[in-house]
């Protein structure tokens, strides 16, 4: 088989499980029927507020049968804040890591479809029963800027999402089970101050010597901090356009992937140190799944400042680099 047909057979296995993201826009003056929608608005998110693990995906044709069995191995979250913004993440099992200095573009094409992940604000349709999400930002480039509309409905302790029916009727459904917030006597006051969504304001990074490093900047980006004591974080470079065909070529997946970063997992706080730890149970990284990452940070009211350990550039130099946070959630 030639190296053509086989880039063509991995895009064919091509797998985007795509659930989306919505816009509000502000208001500079409400009338009272605008405020008492605002009410209702903050009423229906308060629903979704929370971390949700997803626990099983089904296709049922039109008539309710199941066309194939449910799919339980896949790992994910998704995140709403009451707010009214969301992030989601969502991850097959077994995936490969990528070889030394990677990914090539062979391996990026071969991991598509393994990852998930997007981000954005999102409203609720009670009265017909949807959830709209629009995406700010998405690990596929073709997602950013869609709107998406899931049908929903809520269980004892479960969310199942349904995207509109196929065109020859069939639906999929997928089901989250809500995970329990931590108990009050765990919470520390950085616990209580980081609950909320986050959007990246400013990339800098200093030497050890305090001497300015240029770093590149991202477009958008989330970092979700949920009560259960589950985050998740998507960061998006400028510039990513969509695939030219309808599957991405080698190297459309390279840069897709170059150009995103994603990861998700528990975190829990080291007040006393100054740092937090996210622990990676998946990342669009096949190597970050299953690693903790330290952050030692900085919070107010309004910012929240993250920094990695000091590391080594491909420079050589040994320095620091802050991600700094504006907070979006109320």
């Amino acid at each position: 088989m030639t190296r053509k047909r086989s880039l063509s057979v991995i895009a064919k296995g091509i797998l985007v499980l795509t659930l989306v993201l919505v816009a509000c826009a502000p208001t500079t003056h409400q009338t009272p029927d605008a405020a008492t929608n605002d009410l209702d608005s903050a009423s229906s998110n308060d629903q979704f507020s929370g971390a949700w693990s997803l626990a099983r995906i089904e296709r049922r044709a039109a008539d309710g049968e199941l066309l194939s069995p449910p799919i339980e191995d896949r790992l994910g979250y998704i995140i709403y804040d009451a707010s009214g913004y969301m992030g989601v993440t969502l991850m097959r099992p077994g995936r490969q890591r990528y070889s030394e200095g990677g990914p090539t573009a062979e391996e990026a094409l071969a991991q598509m479809g393994t990852y998930t992940s997007y981000f954005g604000p999102f409203t609720v349709n009670e009265g017909e029963g949807y959830v709209t999400h629009h995406l700010e930002g998405s690990l596929d480039p073709r997602g950013t800027g869609s709107d998406y509309k899931r049908f929903y409905a809520f269980g004892e302790n479960t969310l199942t999402l349904q995207p509109p029916a196929r065109a020859d009727g069939s639906k999929t459904f997928l089901t989250w089970e809500r995970l329990p917030d931590l108990p009050d006597s765990s919470l520390t006051q950085t616990h209580r101050s980081l609950f909320g969504v986050f959007r990246i304001e400013s990339v800098t990074r200093e030497t050890t010597e305090s001497e300015p490093v240029p770093v590149d900047q991202y477009e958008t980006a989330y970092i979700l901090y949920a009560p259960s004591g589950h985050m998740s974080v998507h960061l998006m470079r400028p510039g990513r356009e969509p695939y030219a065909g309808d599957r991405p070529t080698a190297e459309e997946a390279l840069l897709a992937t170059q150009t995103y970063g994603s990861y998700f997992g528990p975190f829990s706080v080291h007040e006393n140190d100054g740092y937090l730890v996210h622990h990676r149970v998946g990342s669009e990284n096949p190597g970050g799944s299953g690693t903790d990452a330290r952050r030692y940070y900085e919070l107010t009211d309004t910012h929240l400042t993250l920094r990695p350990p000091v590391g080594i550039d491909s420079r050589g130099r040994r320095g620091q680099t802050a991600l700094r946070w504006a907070r979006i959630s109320d």
